[in-house]
């Protein structure tokens, strides 16, 4: 699919990416299954750092994408237990992390209340954000049902514990998630009606009930629609691989009419590429920005 550029008064106007991604500081990246998120956050944060802005990529495990190589562009996995022992380095305990460390039992130790590993990876993600370690944060975050878990823990555990370096904690994070200057959630879908639904609904559930700032959606894997063509000289194999193409275009334009029915949000389209590793990187993000560039 072709994406134009608005225009005014005849004269094209662009979104330039520095724009679209310095207008948060982190910008978590989460999706149903299935649907591409790791690999469009990976595309998301190449394309950051080749628009000349320094990159951190956040991986909540083990990175699955390869990533193109770029001055600018840092990964970075951040688990549990090694928030944790940042944490208690932060606090002159640095000793005690390295035992902890030693023992095998950090990552028991964080995540032995129920949202403490959440928050533990959340406040190493905010730290990242006010220690100005980029100009842009791209968190390769977790499955849309998950999302929500995720931007409710800190309440959650504020709630249960009181006061506290815990509490204190949460109190930072749940500020930033509050400012759609510094943090926002884009939610990746496909252009099918079940990953439309859901994202939809987890979308409502993070703006409404956790009062977070979302970022535009992205529609991944869209299948340029097939021209209508005169079939009466084709053999009734291809007529009917042509039907079931444009019965699937059709099911395709149904989903992106519910997704922008449903929600009032920007879509930044990329198409399906048959491509893999390090390629599909790179192809995806040059969707992107074309699909960037066309937001007024």
């Amino acid at each position: 699919m072709r994406l134009f550029a608005p225009t005014l008064n005849g004269l094209s106007f662009f979104m330039e990416p520095h724009h679209f991604f310095t207008a948060q500081r982190v910008l978590i990246v989460a999706g149903k299954g299935g649907v591409g998120k790791s690999t469009l956050a990976t595309s998301l944060a190449y394309l950051s750092a080749r628009s000349g802005m320094r990159t951190l990529l956040v991986s909540l495990d083990a990175p699955s994408t390869p990533i193109p190589p770029h001055d600018l562009l840092e990964q970075i996995t951040v688990s549990p237990g090694r928030a944790l022992a940042d944490y208690l380095a932060t606090k002159g305990l640095g000793l005690l992390s390295r035992q902890l460390a030693k023992s095998g039992i950090m990552e028991l130790v964080a995540t032995t209340a129920p949202g403490l590993d959440d928050l533990l990876v959340l406040g190493r993600i905010k730290a990242f954000e006010q220690e100005l370690r980029a100009d842009v944060i791209i968190v390769d975050g977790p499955a849309a049902g998950h999302a929500l878990d995720l931007v409710r823990a800190p309440a959650q555990l504020k709630r249960a514990i009181g006061n506290g370096p815990i509490s204190s904690q949460a109190d930072e994070v749940i500020a930033m998630f509050a400012d759609g200057t510094r943090c926002k959630v884009m939610l990746v879908t496909t252009p099918a009606i079940t990953p439309v639904t859901e994202t939809c609904e987890a979308a409502e559930e993070l703006r409404d009930q956790a009062g977070v700032a979302l970022a535009p959606i992205v529609v991944n894997k869209y299948e340029v629609l097939v021209p209508t063509i005169d079939t009466t000289s084709l053999s009734p194999n291809s007529r009917d691989a042509l039907q079931y193409l444009a019965q699937r275009g059709v099911a395709q334009t149904d989903a992106l009419g519910v997704l922008s029915d449903s929600l009032e949000l920007p879509q930044l389209v990329t198409k399906r590429h048959r491509l893999t590793g390090e390629e599909l990187v790179v192809a995806l993000a040059e969707d992107l920005e074309e699909a960037i560039k066309a937001m007024p």
